[in-house]
């Protein structure tokens, strides 16, 4: 072996012994501590609904009528809510309508909703709503499920939909400020 080349392989060792980890060369150096903190989780949750009766087009209560294309059902029901945390911002929504077992009728059935706080409709809360971190709010929401006169086909004739659940949701969006 060319001895040039041993000289070269000694200092290239000597130099990985000194930089890392014989302890013989030092650099300076420091660190602190950044101090923590406890941390809470906000929360954002629906209270369970309170309803009324199922109206037949606003003329009283639905019982055991047969409906025909343009009639409508609606259903007026509260919900508490509760949104802790800043930055929190959640869309409601019907989500789910289960009408029964898909047949003419069902398929031709439209549920929707419409939300409203102090009177005025909402599709979205957000902490700011109060003010604050927290909204503590009693939701107005009026459910409606239509057979729509000018969509109502001959497949919706003489058969049976079961409005047995129809579910709102709350679901976090992004607010990040």
């Amino acid at each position: 072996m060319d001895t040039t080349l041993k000289g070269a392989l000694a200092a290239g060792a000597a130099a990985v012994l000194l930089v890392g980890g014989a302890g013989t060369l030092a650099f300076w150096s420091d660190s602190e501590t950044v101090t923590g903190t406890g941390i809470s989780s906000g929360e954002l949750k629906l209270g369970t609904p309170v309803c009324g009766a199922w109206q037949l087009n606003g003329a009283g209560a639905f019982t055991t009528q047969l409906i025909v294309p343009g009639d409508q059902l609606t259903r007026t029901c509260t919900v508490d809510l509760i949104a802790a945390g800043e930055n929190l911002e959640a869309d409601l929504a019907l989500t789910s309508p289960d009408l029964g077992t898909s047949n003419g009728l069902v398929d031709e059935l439209d549920a929707s909703a419409e939300f409203t706080v102090d009177g005025a409709v909402v599709t979205s809360v957000t902490e700011a709503d109060d003010g604050g971190p927290t909204v503590t709010d009693e939701i107005g929401v009026e459910v409606t499920v239509d057979l729509d006169f000018t969509d109502a086909t001959n497949a919706s004739q003489d058969l049976t939909a079961t409005l047995a659940a129809l579910t709102l949701s709350l679901t976090q969006s992004d607010a990040t400020p």
